[in-house]
């Protein structure tokens, strides 16, 4: 029997997670190992999560993003238990119930899988993210853990595929009769303005220090750049706001500047004395 972790990673979704639980629960493959991250929700979440069994729970005082919540969620089964696999999704990720069984029947302990996952609006995905990756332990023990210092956008790229597939060279694969539902949809021209900052810091630091740096990541580096500047002058409102993020994040990601920089709840600079 290959023992499972499951970690389901939420803030401030409580009906969606309700969902996502349910769908864990009802999995074909049993017994699992369920844990639920809540990254400092107040939406009722913690007390909803108190009322319920055979579910392990890790309360975090702040929202660390889902960088953070990732790390504290892979730590937790790494260090404190013997599973095999650690099955990794947000709240958001409705899984169908041989979702898991068809992925732990096509992997071995040096393979990294990842379902079919169909999108709200029925567009789908074909890269591994938090959307029901299986991750071995093997993996976990020798590559280590989430980067906590991206806080949001990027942390999956960088942790799956530049540090797993491309650094440590793991095979991953997609498992098409492995199928879930992506219930959120991800606003293109609708970004909130801290969502300008990470997005612009973490894809600047990503492809100047992350990955291998070639003139073609350089072209793509600026052209993403110039895609963003354009939205926020023809798209969007608050445009003051957004390009002061913007440029801020431009600053921070040449510069290194990581770590929880902007607080998304109060949208307001977070000031680090000495950094």
């Amino acid at each position: 029997m290959k023992k499972t972790g499951v970690v389901v990673l939420t803030y401030n979704r409580l009906k969606y997670l309700k969902i996502a639980l349910c769908k864990v629960i009802a999995q074909t493959h049993q017994p699992l190992q369920i844990l639920v991250v809540d990254n400092g929700s107040t939406d009722g979440t913690k007390e909803y999560l108190a009322s319920v069994d055979k579910v392990e729970k890790i309360f975090l005082i702040e929202n660390t993003g889902p960088a953070g919540g990732f790390y504290n969620g892979i730590k937790y089964f790494s260090e404190n238990t013997n599973v095999d696999y650690v099955w990794l999704m947000d709240d958001d990720f409705f899984p169908f119930d041989s979702c898991l069984e068809i992925l732990l029947n096509a992997t071995n302990l040096e393979t990294v899988v990842f379902p079919y996952v169909r999108e709200k609006n029925f567009a789908f995905r074909q890269q591994p993210g938090w959307w029901g990756v299986l991750v071995p332990m093997p993996i976990i023990k020798r590559v280590g853990y989430p980067r906590e210092d991206l806080f949001f956008w990027s942390e999956d790229t960088e942790y799956l595929q530049a540090r797993i597939r491309m650094k440590y060279k793991y095979a991953q694969k997609w498992i098409s009769q492995a199928k879930g539902v992506h219930f959120t949809v991800r606003q293109t021209n609708a970004r909130r303005p801290w969502q300008y900052y990470y997005e612009t810091r973490n894809t600047i630091y990503s492809r100047l220090y992350i990955k291998e740096t070639t003139l073609q990541r350089l072209y793509k580096l600026l052209r993403s750049w110039i895609i963003l500047f354009l939205n926020i002058l023809v798209k969007e409102d608050k445009k003051s706001l957004k390009f002061k993020m913007f440029f801020l994040g431009t600053y921070h990601g040449f510069f290194k500047k990581l770590g929880k920089r902007v607080d998304p709840s109060s949208g307001k600079i977070i000031k680090l004395s000495g950094r």
